[in-house]
């Protein structure tokens, strides 16, 4: 477990270190007090997510990435070639494929280049809103690590990375331009299809927090669940003449999201619904965008113990990122002084708990790295 523990400790040690700085001077690490009071600098953000972005593109094969590396080594570098990955009935995410190919052709042929700039092109715009936007940096990170949002850039690396492309733009959300956000959304959507279910999301994250809509949407959730058979042969049929037919196949072979996963994800939204008395009197239009993403994420995860671990759980990633920045808000300001330090310290020792005990089977594999290489995560 010494790769990624590591970075949990190196999270830790810097957060203590601007803490113990913010006690002894005047204005530690702050950039712009007129716009953040809490925001640390560039430079510390990025010695964060810079440690953890070096693992994760010093990798040469944990989970899917050997998968990702052979198609990277399948791929031409001929411009020429483009042209024929842009028929989406047979090519699922041409807007990876043609990076892939431009990165051939320009940069690199050398997959270990390839993959530390997904890294860095993963990692710094998660970096950069969690810098902008959190209460506290170095616990959205801890968060980062141990709600297991990290693992994305390890598996399912292409879907996370047009989670974050849409992360970084989230500002969009806030600010209501809604034809920006879709233009963005339909960008991503070359990379990873299922970031498509942003547009409709984005009708109900615009949304009064725990209101209609969004409990419209929870009963939704509830009658996938219900008629959940009916639904997943309709989309059998649709799909069956596109590149994603006998996806729903995959049903049949999952037993679902991890209800201990599940639990986990609901504690920041029951929280908020909890102090949503609070939230509603400071009515800051971010934090309810996030509250109605965090009811969402945990909506589809709860779909998903009854449906797919692999289609339908891969799903609340584009949600799960506005929980670690939601957290810490509510921490600082839905309780008293002290009573916040208790519950720090409680969903401190719950999400480390809940890391430990999903990472028992984690690995890490690095041409580079000797005999860390073949050491469990």
């Amino acid at each position: 477990m010494i790769i990624y523990n590591s970075m949990i400790i190196w999270i830790a040690v810097l957060g203590i270190f601007n803490h113990l700085a913010m006690q002894t001077r005047r204005k530690p690490f702050v950039t712009n007090l007129e716009e953040s009071q809490h925001k640390v600098s560039m430079f510390l953000a990025i010695f964060t997510f810079g440690y953890i972005i070096f693992w994760v593109g010093m990798r040469s094969g944990v989970a899917d990435t050997r998968a990702y590396i052979t198609a990277f080594e399948s791929y031409p570098s001929s411009l020429s070639t483009i042209s024929q990955y842009w028929n989406f009935s047979e090519t699922k995410s041409p807007g990876f494929v043609t990076f892939n190919i431009l990165f051939k052709h320009f940069i690199s042929t050398d997959y270990h280049v390839w993959l530390m700039t997904i890294a860095i092109l993963t990692g710094i715009p998660i970096m950069i809103i969690l810098r902008k936007r959190s209460e506290n940096f170095f616990y959205s990170a801890f968060l980062f690590m141990t709600s297991l949002l990290f693992s994305w850039m390890l598996n399912g690396m292409r879907q996370f990375w047009a989670a974050s492309l849409i992360f970084l733009v989230s500002g969009w959300i806030e600010k209501r331009k809604t034809i920006c956000f879709i233009i963005a959304v339909l960008f991503a959507s070359t990379i990873h299809y299922t970031v498509l279910i942003m547009i409709p999301m984005y009708f109900i994250a615009v949304a009064k927090p725990f209101g209609k809509r969004v409990m419209l949407l929870m009963i939704l959730v509830l009658l996938a669940v219900v008629f959940l058979e009916p639904f997943i042969a309709t989309i059998e049929k649709v799909l069956e003449e596109t590149a994603y037919s006998g996806a729903t196949e995959q049903f049949a072979y999952d037993d679902g999201v991890n209800p201990i996963r599940v639990l986990v994800m609901a504690v920041t939204p029951m929280i908020a619904f909890c102090g949503r008395k609070i939230i509603a009197q400071k009515n800051n239009a971010f934090i309810n965008i996030c509250v109605n993403m965090s009811v969402i994420c945990v909506g589809i995860y709860f779909l998903g113990i009854f449906t797919s671990g692999v289609l339908v759980g891969r799903l609340p990633v584009y949600f799960e990122l506005y929980n670690i920045i939601l957290l810490p808000y509510l921490l600082k300001e839905c309780f008293t002084k002290e009573s916040s330090k208790i519950m720090f310290i409680l969903c401190t020792v719950g999400f480390l708990g809940f890391y430990y005990l999903q990472t028992q089977n984690y690995y890490y594999i690095s041409e580079f790295t000797g005999l860390l290489s073949g050491w469990s995560i």
